[in-house]
């Protein structure tokens, strides 16, 4: 008896099935009002970093010796620092290098993740064992003080920001997506897969990875503004973008210092800062709902 094949309609959903997959997903994450917020904020936030040559109203670099400390007004809608340098203009560019290190160090946390974690969760024994051994060793290695030692020796760039950022953050990614390989790997239709010929490579990018993707967009909807935080930690300890270059951090830390006097230099990027990791995380709570079956009982 000829072993039955999968053809191309059963390998793959219809556009039909597609779309009603996308629409209840989006029904179960529009339930929680404060994760669509959340996602229309980030979204706003985004435009606001790529179009920053456009939205900014003034140079974020050039002092106006004229206009020092002045208010929030029609002028200047959040004010000027002590250089007479427009704050709203500082902010926008400053939200863009958060968002360069935030989504640029986060793809290279993904990368990395899914190709560790992948690899030692579908091949399994002794290449899992040594995958899951370096993952220890970088694990238990402070990832903060490497990222300060990485940026000594690189540089105060938003690049080697970015990359001192990632070093570590990946080691958490890697194993979420191992465990799931696992999970998946032992269900029935991946033995089916097998039996009719697919290849590990096809069983991985066709089947294992697509069902395993949950919780790793849950992860990565909390580790972007994990790293916007670890890059204005750095500037709090004079490791961040080199001034003049605008940075949320650096700005805070500004602002910090003359509160008493002119709050409104700390209010505005705080605010900032503090709203868009609430966005993520609602974000990620929404995420959680959909893709957790348990939580829609």
């Amino acid at each position: 008896m000829q072993a039955p094949s999968w053809t191309t309609a059963e390998a793959r959903p219809s556009p039909g099935s597609a779309r009603l997959r996308r629409s209840r997903t989006w029904r179960r994450f529009s339930k929680n009002r404060l994760s669509v917020i959340g996602l229309a904020f980030i979204v706003a936030l985004v435009l606001s970093a790529l179009l920053a040559n456009q939205l900014t109203p003034y140079p974020p670099l050039a002092p106006n010796f004229l206009a020092i400390y002045q208010p929030p007004s029609w002028q200047h809608w959040l004010g000027t620092d002590a250089l007479g340098r427009d704050m709203l203009s500082r902010v926008i560019y400053s939200l863009r290098n958060a968002c360069i290190v935030g989504f640029g160090a986060e793809v290279v946390e993904l990368t990395v993740g899914l190709l560790l974690g992948s690899t030692a969760g579908l091949i399994g024994g002794t290449v899992d064992t040594i995958l899951m051994r370096v993952v220890d060793v970088v694990y238990g290695f402070p990832s903060f003080l490497f990222s300060i030692i990485l940026v000594v020796m690189i540089g105060h760039t938003i690049l080697a920001i970015l990359i001192a950022v990632s070093a570590t953050s990946w080691v958490g990614m890697a194993r979420i997506v191992r465990s799931q390989v696992i999970q998946v790997r032992q269900s029935a239709y991946i033995e089916h897969a097998r039996q009719m010929g697919a290849s590990t490579w096809q069983t991985l990018v066709r089947y294992v990875l697509p069902n395993s993707m949950g919780p790793v967009l849950v992860a990565v909807t909390f580790g972007i503004p994990a790293n916007m935080m670890s890059e204005a930690a750095l500037s709090v300890v004079g490791l961040g973008i080199q001034p003049p270059t605008p940075d949320l951090g650096e700005l805070i830390i500004i602002g910090q210092g003359s509160v008493l006097s002119y709050p409104y230099l700390l209010i505005w990027p705080a605010l900032l800062f503090a709203l868009t990791l609430l966005s993520f995380s609602f974000v990620g709570d929404g995420l959680r709902n959909v893709f957790d079956t348990k939580s829609g009982r």
